[in-house]
């Protein structure tokens, strides 16, 4: 059989049988539907479906060239992926320990906590990590279109697995969910969100009568806009309930360190270009995201992971590259 993929090449009907079996294998193996190879292919369910059936009518060739790219795709994802480092989805850094005390305070006590600062600084790291590793701990992630106070509790009560489904009552059924359970409730990104919202926030919190702590954690326009408005209506009774809040717009230089350390990095000029790449926007995220496309470059030519690589990498990754001088 001719192993090239691509659409523009004809199949003969044995071979068209043979990816038909490949892709049935890959199903069973995976637990994909129909609909998810549909998805994930790109191609239209209908087509699809006749195609796996042997019903289609139309050009199974070209059906069976789309499938076959897919299939190839992802062995390539799987043999990078064996081949590339995994490192595991929390690393401890003196600002992640932290950010963990701050909502260990909020959880516990309870209270309102803020972890306000610059992107990339492994907030989210932190966060993510405290839902997963306690109970009754939920994490909302805000956007531009969840900002309002409707939109907040749609996200509230989804990852509360609150089924409410009547917009005036699900304030209330949130409030009920979080009632006594001594838990804590993380919103991310939490600039997004409108005046409004955050007062939506602070009666989920007094009307669960001290048994629920809030994190809102973001950039620093959170911070910013509490303690600049502190002192008006909209502002002063959140402002007033928080306990502790932390403001960091960089990375520390130890957590840097520590990134580096789990990736086992020890040559003294990769270290010296990571770090630059740390203090520049994005932060440790930016850091990471080169570290691991250069690990990618280096799998995929080959060959160790050099000093070359992470330059080259940084150089895909930011328009702003990193000089010998940095």
């Amino acid at each position: 059989m001719n192993t090239s993929a691509g659409t523009d090449q004809t199949f003969s009907d044995a071979e068209i049988e043979e990816i038909r079996a490949s892709c049935q294998a890959v199903m069973e193996a995976e637990g994909y539907s129909q609909a998810d190879v549909s998805r994930l292919a790109g191609i239209k369910y209908g087509t699809f479906t006749g195609w796996f059936k042997g019903t289609y009518a139309g050009n199974n060739s070209r059906v069976a060239g789309e499938v076959q790219i897919w299939l190839s795709s992802l062995g390539e994802k799987k043999e990078a992926a064996t081949r590339t480092p995994r490192l595991p989805d929390y690393i401890e850094t003196p600002s992640t320990r932290e950010f963990i005390d701050a909502l260990r305070f909020g959880h516990i006590l309870p209270e309102i906590v803020i972890i306000a600062g610059g992107a990339g600084i492994s907030k989210t790291t932190a966060c993510e990590h405290y839902a997963r590793t306690n109970r009754n701990v939920w994490l909302a992630t805000m956007d531009p279109s969840s900002k309002g106070t409707h939109g907040l509790l749609v996200e509230l009560a989804e990852v509360m697995d609150v089924t409410e489904k009547h917009a005036a009552r699900l304030a209330k059924a949130i409030c009920r969910r979080v009632e006594g359970t001594k838990g804590l409730i993380i919103i991310d990104e939490a600039q997004h969100l409108t005046t409004e919202a955050l007062d939506q926030v602070r009666s989920i919190y007094d009307r669960a009568h001290g048994t629920v702590g809030v994190a809102l954690v973001g950039n620093e326009q959170v911070y910013a806009r509490l303690e600049g408005n502190g002192r008006k209506a909209g502002f002063a009774q959140l402002f007033s309930r928080v306990g502790v809040r932390i403001t960091q717009s960089q990375p520390r230089a130890e957590d840097m360190c520590a990134l580096v350390k789990a990736w086992g990095i020890t040559d003294k000029e990769e270290i010296r270009v990571l770090k630059a790449i740390a203090r520049k926007p994005g932060a440790l995220r930016g850091m990471m995201k080169t570290l691991q496309l250069a690990t990618m470059l280096a799998v995929g030519a080959g060959v160790p992971r050099t000093i070359e690589h992470i330059k080259m990498a940084y150089d895909k990754h930011s328009s702003s590259f990193v000089s010998s001088g940095s």
